[in-house]
Protein backbone atom coordinates (compact mmCIF):
# COMPACT_ATOMS: atom_id res chain seq x y z
CA UNK A 1 0.00 0.00 0.00
CA UNK A 2 2.84 2.40 0.82
CA UNK A 3 4.43 1.68 -2.54
CA UNK A 4 1.21 2.57 -4.35
CA UNK A 5 0.92 5.89 -2.43
CA UNK A 6 4.54 6.74 -3.21
CA UNK A 7 4.04 5.97 -6.91
CA UNK A 8 0.86 8.06 -7.03
CA UNK A 9 2.63 10.95 -5.31
CA UNK A 10 5.54 10.77 -7.75
CA UNK A 11 3.13 10.67 -10.69
CA UNK A 12 1.30 13.74 -9.37
CA UNK A 13 4.59 15.63 -8.97
CA UNK A 14 5.66 14.65 -12.49
CA UNK A 15 2.35 15.86 -13.93
CA UNK A 16 2.61 19.17 -12.09
CA UNK A 17 6.08 19.73 -13.57
CA UNK A 18 4.78 18.96 -17.06
CA UNK A 19 1.83 21.29 -16.52
CA UNK A 20 4.20 24.08 -15.45
CA UNK A 21 6.00 24.07 -18.83
CA UNK A 22 4.95 27.04 -20.95
CA UNK A 23 4.74 27.92 -24.61
CA UNK A 24 5.73 31.10 -26.44
CA UNK A 25 4.60 31.95 -29.95
CA UNK A 26 6.73 34.67 -31.54
CA UNK A 27 5.33 36.50 -34.54
CA UNK A 28 8.27 38.04 -36.41
CA UNK A 29 7.06 41.01 -38.46
CA UNK A 30 8.69 43.23 -41.06
CA UNK A 31 10.61 40.37 -42.76
CA UNK A 32 11.85 42.00 -45.96
CA UNK A 33 12.39 38.89 -48.11
CA UNK A 34 11.95 35.13 -48.33
CA UNK A 35 15.73 34.67 -48.63
CA UNK A 36 17.42 32.47 -46.01
CA UNK A 37 16.04 31.72 -42.55
CA UNK A 38 14.81 33.37 -39.40
CA UNK A 39 17.12 32.25 -36.57
CA UNK A 40 15.61 32.64 -33.11
CA UNK A 41 17.16 32.09 -29.69
CA UNK A 42 15.17 32.07 -26.47
CA UNK A 43 17.19 32.69 -23.29
CA UNK A 44 15.46 31.60 -20.10
CA UNK A 45 17.10 32.18 -16.69
CA UNK A 46 18.21 28.85 -15.22
CA UNK A 47 17.56 26.89 -18.43
CA UNK A 48 19.59 26.10 -21.54
CA UNK A 49 18.76 28.39 -24.47
CA UNK A 50 16.18 27.18 -26.97
CA UNK A 51 16.84 27.64 -30.69
CA UNK A 52 14.65 27.64 -33.80
CA UNK A 53 15.36 27.92 -37.53
CA UNK A 54 12.34 28.88 -39.63
CA UNK A 55 12.24 29.52 -43.39
CA UNK A 56 11.99 33.23 -44.07
CA UNK A 57 8.89 34.61 -45.71
CA UNK A 58 8.17 38.16 -46.81
CA UNK A 59 6.09 39.96 -44.19
CA UNK A 60 5.45 37.70 -41.19
CA UNK A 61 6.98 34.48 -39.84
CA UNK A 62 5.75 32.56 -36.78
CA UNK A 63 8.08 30.69 -34.41
CA UNK A 64 6.81 28.53 -31.53
CA UNK A 65 8.73 27.42 -28.43
CA UNK A 66 7.61 24.78 -25.93
CA UNK A 67 9.02 23.48 -22.66
CA UNK A 68 9.73 26.87 -21.09
CA UNK A 69 10.08 26.54 -17.33
CA UNK A 70 10.39 30.18 -16.36
CA UNK A 71 8.35 33.36 -16.10
CA UNK A 72 10.54 35.47 -18.38
CA UNK A 73 12.68 35.05 -21.48
CA UNK A 74 14.90 37.05 -23.79
CA UNK A 75 14.17 36.63 -27.50
CA UNK A 76 16.96 37.21 -30.04
CA UNK A 77 16.18 37.09 -33.76
CA UNK A 78 18.35 37.31 -36.89
CA UNK A 79 17.18 37.22 -40.50
CA UNK A 80 20.04 35.11 -41.89
CA UNK A 81 19.48 36.04 -45.51
CA UNK A 82 22.64 34.39 -46.86
CA UNK A 83 22.39 31.15 -44.85
CA UNK A 84 25.74 31.32 -43.02
CA UNK A 85 24.16 30.94 -39.52
CA UNK A 86 25.62 34.17 -38.14
CA UNK A 87 24.92 37.88 -37.95
CA UNK A 88 26.89 39.51 -40.74
CA UNK A 89 28.48 42.82 -39.87
CA UNK A 90 29.30 45.84 -42.00
CA UNK A 91 32.75 47.37 -42.22
CA UNK A 92 31.65 50.12 -39.80
CA UNK A 93 30.74 47.46 -37.20
CA UNK A 94 26.96 47.67 -37.55
CA UNK A 95 24.70 44.76 -38.47
CA UNK A 96 24.25 43.91 -42.14
CA UNK A 97 21.11 41.78 -41.71
CA UNK A 98 17.75 42.15 -40.00
CA UNK A 99 17.64 41.63 -36.23
CA UNK A 100 15.55 42.15 -33.11
CA UNK A 101 15.72 41.51 -29.36
CA UNK A 102 13.02 41.66 -26.71
CA UNK A 103 12.61 40.67 -23.08
CA UNK A 104 9.27 38.99 -22.46
CA UNK A 105 7.23 38.13 -19.39
CA UNK A 106 5.55 34.72 -19.56
CA UNK A 107 2.63 34.86 -17.10
CA UNK A 108 0.43 32.25 -18.81
CA UNK A 109 0.72 28.66 -19.99
CA UNK A 110 0.47 29.92 -23.59
CA UNK A 111 2.07 33.28 -24.38
CA UNK A 112 2.41 35.35 -27.55
CA UNK A 113 4.58 38.25 -28.63
CA UNK A 114 4.95 40.25 -31.86
CA UNK A 115 8.41 41.55 -32.72
CA UNK A 116 9.42 43.78 -35.66
CA UNK A 117 12.77 43.17 -37.34
CA UNK A 118 15.06 46.14 -37.86
CA UNK A 119 17.21 46.29 -40.99
CA UNK A 120 20.23 48.51 -41.55
CA UNK A 121 19.87 51.40 -43.94
CA UNK A 122 21.35 50.91 -47.40
CA UNK A 123 24.77 52.43 -47.86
Amino acid sequence: MKTTKILLTLAAVALSVVAAAKELTVTVRNVRSADGSILTMLRIPGQQPLYAKTPAGTGTVTVRFEGIEGDEAGVWIIHDENGNYQMDMRENGGPAEGYATRDCLLPDERNTVEIDLTYPESE
